[in-house]
């Protein structure tokens, strides 16, 4: 019975510690086409991974919109707006649309 108990716990905490590990991410700053981002006058996108995790389960992204390793998804606006990446759940129908730009990219110049 002591050895169940003690059994349990320990696979209680291993669950524990290894969901810590694998959640909260934080933001993430994605900035590899900086110098486009600057002619179009948008900032580097501030990813709030840590939010998407409170309403997606790991499965709904990955590895199916994108892979589990920094810097091996070549994120573009061109991309996302024709469904990839980003624009597959940001297109208005899932979520907020693509032309909110400052829900996503820092330091957003204004159209002149």
């Amino acid at each position: 019975m002591i050895r169940t108990l003690i059994s349990l716990t320990l696979l209680f905490v291993l669950i524990q510690v290894g969901g810590l590990q694998a959640a909260g991410l934080g933001d993430m700053k994605l900035q590899s086409k900086i110098h486009s981002m600057k002619k179009a006058g948008v900032g580097p996108v501030i990813f709030p991974h840590t939010l998407h995790e409170k309403k997606l389960k790991c499965q709904d992204c990955h590895p199916r919109i994108f892979k589990k390793k920094r810097g091996a998804n070549d994120i573009s606006m061109k991309k996302n707006m024709e469904g990839k990446y980003c624009g597959s759940c940001h297109n208005s129908i899932k979520a907020f649309p693509l032309y909110h730009c400052t829900k996503c990219h820092t330091n957003v110049r204004a159209p002149e």
